[in-house]
């Protein structure tokens, strides 16, 4: 502790030092004269007084989360990301145009109609057939989407509906 005090007082006094011999050797600037070809380059003749280099500056704090810090996260922030490919469950498929769509239904009980290419956070609907939907899994956390595990989910019957 008494180091970091020495330090400083040390650096405090060299630094009104410095101030001192610059006032010095300060030339007055005549604006009649043109500058010199060192001032102009920013030779070592530029004064910088020590109340410029230790100059308190406000800085204001711009939030840019806008929910309570105190609060616990809700659970409609991991909806925002996307679900994930164990989160769906297949309950169908439906024939639009042409084109089929699984029905599915995610964690929420949300039910959607999602095609063929639909991406997710951790993969996407690689095919939808009569019997069931392919996906290609991956690691959510990993950028390499070249590596996948190939999941097939087979439609849920819903009980007691018959």
């Amino acid at each position: 502790m008494n180091r970091i005090v020495l330090q400083l007082l040390a650096s405090t006094m060299a630094l009104s030092v410095w101030g001192q011999v610059h006032q010095q050797n300060a030339k007055p600037v005549d604006s009649a004269q043109p500058a010199s070809a060192s001032e102009v380059s920013g030779a070592s003749d530029t004064q910088v007084s020590p109340e410029d280099l230790v100059a308190r500056r406000a800085v204001p704090y711009r939030p840019t989360i806008n929910r309570d810090p105190f609060s616990a996260p809700s659970d409609t922030e991991p909806s925002k990301r996307g679900d994930l490919v164990d989160d769906i469950a297949v309950k169908g498929i439906i024939k639009r145009e042409g084109k089929f769509f699984a029905v599915v239904t995610d964690s929420r009980g949300n039910v959607r109609f999602l095609p063929t290419g639909y991406k997710f956070r951790d993969g996407e609907i690689v095919s939808v057939d009569d019997k069931a939907v392919v996906f290609h899994q991956w690691d959510p956390n990993s950028t390499v989407k070249t590596q996948y595990k190939t999941i097939t989910k087979t439609f849920k019957r819903e009980e007691g509906k018959r």
